[in-house]
């Protein structure tokens, strides 16, 4: 009697069985719980002193993707010649939202733009589409416009198709902006202004086709998005552009791009969650169908 009651029952291993097929994935459930937590904490305490946390300058690309931006404005180029926006288009149109006293990112911005573009084969810049960098700066002028242009390499002139413009109103700037939902803030501590790290396509209608993030842009993917723009064809952003727009920020104490950390930390949290969640339910699926 002692030793059969000893011997575990069949009952009782099935009650085992079915205790523990729960207890994981409820386990791994409150693991991921954890971590996500606890790397969101991580991503909620981004240094202010430089890292810039990009939801507060984030466009939201369900709204503005396919909208038409008024071709009305009047600008003043590079040689203080003014022109309408409407002007540049009737070709896919590069938009490059910039500032023009930026010691940093915006002057990337342009720089890597136009390496960018000297890889794109099939499509020639002028002939085939156009680049306008247009302030967002109300207190831009010429003589920062000239000087930003040498600070961006352009030291003698641009491109055939590329202008460089300020506005001839500057009551113009937010009505632009707010049309392909662009937003920035000056920061009165750091003397700078917060804004997207942003190429905007324009197809030849004037339609936002599709925002292209971070500094640097790879020549194929330009290339497909001149493609695409010239057919009038949406691109929204893949998880690789997100990650490069939100995930580098331009810190101003070093005076280069660095990996925003803290993102990085609450991206890794979620995806060893969901992870831990996924693995928990296949040992229970696999204990399931031993039975």
């Amino acid at each position: 009697m002692r030793q059969l009651a000893m011997q575990p029952t069949g009952m009782a291993i099935g009650v085992r069985r079915g205790m523990v097929s729960r207890l994981v994935p409820a386990l791994a459930f409150l693991l991921a719980v954890f971590w996500v937590e606890a790397a969101l904490a991580a991503y909620g305490n981004v240094t202010q002193s430089s890292d810039v946390d990009p939801s507060i300058v984030k466009i939201d690309e369900r709204v503005f993707l396919g909208e038409k931006i008024p071709a009305d404005y009047v600008l003043i180029d590079q040689d203080g010649s003014e022109f309408n926006l409407g002007d540049m288009l009737g070709k896919p149109l590069i938009l490059a939202l910039s500032y023009y006293t930026c010691d940093g990112a915006c002057s990337a911005l342009n720089t890597n733009l136009r390496l960018t573009l000297d890889g794109v084969d099939d499509w020639k810049l002028g002939q085939d589409y156009r680049v306008l960098t247009a302030s967002f700066d109300r207190n831009d002028t010429p003589a920062k416009l000239q000087d930003f242009m040498q600070k961006t390499g352009f030291t003698e002139e641009l491109p055939a198709g590329w202008k460089m413009a300020t506005f001839k109103d500057p009551e113009n700037i937010k009505r632009l902006t707010d049309s392909v939902g662009y937003k920035f803030f000056w920061s009165p501590r750091d003397a700078i202004f917060l804004h997207p790290n942003v190429y905007i396509m324009l197809s030849p209608k004037g339609r936002v086709m599709r925002y292209l993030y971070g500094a640097s842009i790879a020549s194929d993917d330009m290339e497909l998005s001149i493609t695409k723009a010239q057919g009038e064809k949406q691109s929204p952003a893949n998880v690789i552009n997100f990650l490069v727009g939100a995930c580098y920020s331009y810190n101003y104490k070093d005076g280069k791009y660095a990996v925003n950390i803290p993102l990085f930390v609450a991206a890794g949290g979620l995806i060893f969650g969901m992870g831990t969640i996924a693995v928990g339910f296949s040992i229970m699926k696999y204990r399931r169908d031993k039975k």
